[in-house]
């Protein structure tokens, strides 16, 4: 049975002459307290304030989110399953970097103005009728 993670897969970000390494783990737990986070804006604005969301709004927004969160495991078990290196020195660890990244942009660009849009709407339309 191999390893499903070791303490050596890293993201490794280039930038210019710049080189940014993050622990697949650390970028995991961050995107995990960002979900946490933003189901909690959620709650706040439906539950305590007593707003209504924009559905389609929401229902992209948890797509990009969920999807991603999906996508990154599959692509991760899967990699370490079953891509095997004949070269020992040699990682498959760029499928699991290309997939971070473009997770990583999809939220960034897609998912975060959705969410930030959908709260606004929330929280200025008028309250729910219960």
């Amino acid at each position: 049975i191999k390893n499903i993670s070791s303490e050596d897969d890293v993201l490794d970000i280039n930038i210019h002459d710049t080189y940014y390494v993050i622990s697949n783990l650390d970028l995991t737990l961050f995107l995990s307290f960002s979900y946490f986070l933003n189901g909690f804006g959620y709650w706040i604005v439906q539950k305590k304030l007593k707003r209504n969301l924009v559905k389609s709004l929401t229902y992209m927004h948890s797509l990009i989110l969920i999807g991603g969160f999906i996508s990154y495991w599959l692509v991760l078990v899967y990699s370490k399953l079953f891509l095997e290196s004949p070269f020992p020195l040699f990682d498959n660890q760029e499928i699991i970097n290309q997939t971070l990244v473009i997770i990583a942009s999809s939220i960034v660009l897609i998912g975060i103005p959705i969410y930030c849009i959908n709260l606004i709407i929330g929280i200025f339309k008028k309250r729910k009728t219960d």
